[in-house]
């Protein structure tokens, strides 16, 4: 316990870290403000709010009909506010619209700023994807502001891989600083350091990235659920992120599939760092080279196709994207497998390397 708590110490106390984990914290408040909040519009009696004004009345007006979904709520809308019509290139979303003609528009007409295309039809709840879905699965469809939990979702992502770099620059030294600074041999002349050296270094190595991927979740949920607020979680998910490419699956199911393979993208990443680390003699070396290999799959998928996407999809730097995982989503169990197979692999290779460093 002892090296352990010295190993968590030294991890928590680098300069790098605190620095990094300070940068990291206030690009996603910059981010979070300036691109999620400051891209929010509202259209409502005419008058156009945008950022933290338009959060607030897309929030107060879809409050006021908060509940089960039905053909009547849809048409209260339709007249109490109609239905968007302008929609500018390069821009997201419909320029004169707010949450709620949105939300009717993307669902229940043909309209698709995306395509370009007016909404000219009307569709009945029974007759779209959305009642079909809810009818599945067994719910009855529920309105409510979901902006809260789709930021959520995005700014996991980048949160994630903020704390990717910092696990990175942390974890990557463990090892080779030993052989850096020729501690190795004295390490290893006691009967203590002998035994507990290696599983106290892994274990603080493992509890460090824990505490990366709490912060940046809990950072990202306040802040989150401050300015937006956390309703909709009964939802289904691709009401929730206006993507139509999952499966209809309330939204609890969805987020745990997506912090779980997030946790086990960070804890892989941490195994590899720590492989490289076992096997270099240099900590900017370690850096480095864990920088590259967490970044390489980018460059496979890029350039290569068939089954390697299966596997490269895996990796660290794929399973904290949201859209990795939606696309992945119906074979999710299978990706996971692959990616613990991947990291048990590194971190038995990194210590049996490590282990005859002792011995060299």
């Amino acid at each position: 316990m002892r090296l352990y708590k010295m190993e968590l110490f030294k991890l928590f106390q680098n300069k790098i870290f605190k620095i990094g984990m300070l940068a990291a914290t206030g690009l996603l408040f910059l981010y979070f403000w300036f691109a999620e909040v400051g891209g929010e519009i509202a259209t409502v009696d005419g008058k156009f709010y945008s950022g933290y004004e338009a959060v607030q009345m897309n929030r107060k007006i879809t409050e006021e009909l908060e509940g089960d979904l039905t053909d009547e709520k849809v048409n209260q809308i339709i007249e109490k506010y109609g239905l968007p019509t302008k929609f500018e290139e390069n821009m997201p979303g419909w320029r004169d619209g707010n949450f709620l003609n949105d939300f009717v528009t993307r669902y229940f007409t043909n309209g698709a700023w995306e395509n370009g295309v007016l909404p000219t039809e009307r569709y009945f709840l029974g007759e779209t994807e959305l009642g079909k879905a809810y009818d599945e699965i067994g719910k009855t469809p529920y309105l409510a502001y979901t902006t809260g939990w789709k930021v959520f979702a995005e700014m996991l992502q980048f949160g994630l891989i903020l704390g990717s770099i910092l696990i990175i620059c942390g974890v990557s030294t463990i090892f080779a600083e030993e052989s850096q600074t020729k501690m190795l041999p004295l390490i290893f002349s006691t009967e203590e350091g002998r035994r507990k050296d290696v599983p106290a270094k892994i274990l603080a190595s493992m509890t460090f990235t824990i505490f990366i991927f709490m912060w940046f979740v809990l950072v990202n949920l306040v802040l989150c659920w401050t300015i937006y607020g956390l309703k909709g979680f009964e939802n289904i998910s691709w009401m929730v992120l206006s993507q139509h490419m999952l499966q209809p699956v309330l939204f609890l199911k969805y987020l745990g599939i997506l912090l779980g393979l997030a946790f086990q993208a960070l804890l892989s990443l941490c195994t590899i760092t720590l492989c490289v680390s076992a096997y270099q003699d240099s900590s900017f070396g370690a850096v480095i080279i864990a920088a590259v290999c967490w970044g390489l799959p980018v460059l496979i998928r890029m350039f290569f196709g068939g089954i390697i996407w299966l596997i490269v999809d895996s990796m660290p730097i794929f399973l904290v994207m949201t859209g990795i995982v939606n696309d992945i989503y119906e074979i999710w169990y299978i990706v996971l497998g692959i990616n613990i197979c991947f990291a048990i692999g590194c971190l038995v290779k990194g210590l049996v390397s490590y282990k005859t460093k002792q011995f060299a």
